[in-house]
């Protein structure tokens, strides 16, 4: 069932309003929401309005679409449990990349002892 449509008798101008477009009909945060694409430029599009990414591979060789967070052959190889991974990823490689920063800023300075020899 599907709960909202866009089309192209909606005027948007790029993909990315389109994908923009789609998140306020479906009143969810563009973060929140994930494309399904063939095209690497909707899958950049994409990223640029924070939204996840799977491509089908397909129309384009796998090797097009390496910037996808997911690539698929078809939708049979997706399951809930796939697409939740996504987010979860998304949180953790946040909260990795804080702790870093965290332990980066803590950590004390260490002098490095050095010996000079005379002869």
């Amino acid at each position: 069932m599907l709960q909202a449509i866009v089309s192209d008798e909606d005027g948007m101008e790029s993909i990315a309003h389109r994908f923009l477009s789609a998140a306020v009909k479906l009143d969810r945060k563009p973060s929140k929401c994930i494309v399904f694409e063939d095209d690497p430029r909707a899958i950049t599009a994409a990223h640029n309005c924070t939204m996840m990414a799977v491509a089908l591979i397909g129309a384009h060789p796998a090797y097009d679409l390496g910037q996808a967070d997911l690539a698929v052959a078809s939708f049979n190889e997706l399951s809930v449990i796939n697409l939740r991974r996504l987010f979860a990823h998304k949180g953790s490689t946040f909260m990795e990349l804080e702790k870093q920063m965290i332990e980066i800023e803590t950590t004390p300075s260490r002098r490095k002892l050095r010996i000079d020899t005379i002869f």
